[in-house]
């Protein structure tokens, strides 16, 4: 029962980690000048198309939790361009 505590405690942990990382990374986004040139020509509706798609691999297990919170991060900055 204790090695079951224990290993929720370190998924909670490298939950934590990864919100962590993609909330630096869509600060650090933000904060750098990011010419519209190099951001990809997606419309706003491809882009929550794309997040629910990273949901949908994430619950089938198609994708680690790392490489699904780095995702979202970078099209929410992307997704919040359409929002100013």
């Amino acid at each position: 029962m204790a090695s079951s505590a224990g290993k929720r405690m370190r998924e909670l942990q490298k939950v934590e980690k990864a919100q962590a990382k993609a909330s630096r990374k869509a600060a650090r986004a933000s904060s750098e000048e990011v010419q519209s040139d190099d951001l990809p020509k997606a419309s706003e509706a491809e882009l929550i198309g794309e997040i629910a798609a990273l949901h949908k691999a994430l619950e089938s297990g198609d994708i680690s939790l790392l490489a699904f919170e780095e995702r979202r991060g970078l099209l929410q900055v992307q997704l919040a361009k359409y929002s100013r």
